[in-house]
C-alpha cells in the first residue's frame, strides 16, 4: 500500500494543460519545482518528496520516500503517459491511474491551476471561501503564497483525504 501512496504523490501533481503566466514569471505551462509532499486518507498516509518539470504539455515527475525509497517516475504529454515503478514501465492514462488509488481523484486538468492558486477553467462552479481558499470539483483548495506570489503550500482536501505540497525550490524553465 505504501508504494501506491508514493506513486500517488507523484502523479497527483501532473498535468498537461496551459495557463497564463503569474506575476512571478512562473507559469503552469513552464516550470520546475522540488517539494515536500504528504498524503493522508482512511487508507493510510505517507510523506515524500517530488520534483516536477513542466514544458508545455510535456512533463516529468519523480517522487520518492525517505532515503529514496519507493521511486516513481511519470513522464508524459496531454496525449498519455508512461510510469516507471519497481523497474517496470507501463503506459498509463493519469486520470485512470489515480482512480485506481482514490475513490474520487482530483481532475488532472485542474492541478496546475490549483497549484498556482487559481480555479481551473471548464470545471464548473467555484465557491470562494475567503482569501487563499476555494472549492471546485468537490475539492477544497487552500494555498499560501510568499511575498513574490510564488506558491509556498497547496492543500487539497476532500472528505478525509488531505494532500499537501510544499515547494522549497521553484525555477522558471526556458
Amino acid at each position: 500500500m505504501v508504494r501506491y501512496l508514493w506513486g500517488l504523490l507523484g502523479i497527483l501533481w501532473l498535468a498537461g494543460c496551459q495557463s497564463a503566466p503569474v506575476e512571478t514569471g512562473l507559469s503552469p505551462a513552464q516550470f520546475f519545482l522540488e517539494a515536500r509532499v504528504s498524503l493522508r486518507s482512511e487508507e493510510g498516509s505517507g510523506r515524500g518528496q517530488l520534483s516536477w518539470e513542466q514544458q508545455g504539455e510535456a512533463y516529468r515527475v519523480t517522487a520518492f520516500g525517505p532515503f529514496g525509497t519507493g521511486l516513481v517516475v511519470l513522464e508524459g504529454t496531454g496525449a498519455g503517459a508512461t510510469l516507471l515503478q519497481n523497474g517496470r514501465v507501463q503506459v498509463v492514462e493519469p486520470d485512470a491511474l489515480l482512480a485506481g488509488w482514490m475513490a474520487m481523484p482530483p481532475p488532472f486538468s485542474a492541478l496546475p491551476h490549483w497549484l498556482f492558486g487559481r480555479p481551473a477553467p471548464g470545471l464548473g462552479a467555484v465557491q470562494n471561501r475567503g482569501e487563499g481558499r476555494f472549492e471546485q470539483a468537490g475539492w477544497t483548495v487552500r494555498f499560501r503564497q510568499d511575498g513574490a506570489g510564488r506558491p509556498q503550500q497547496v492543500t487539497l482536501t476532500q472528505g478525509t483525504t488531505i494532500f499537501t505540497l510544499a515547494p522549497y525550490r521553484w525555477e522558471r524553465t526556458p
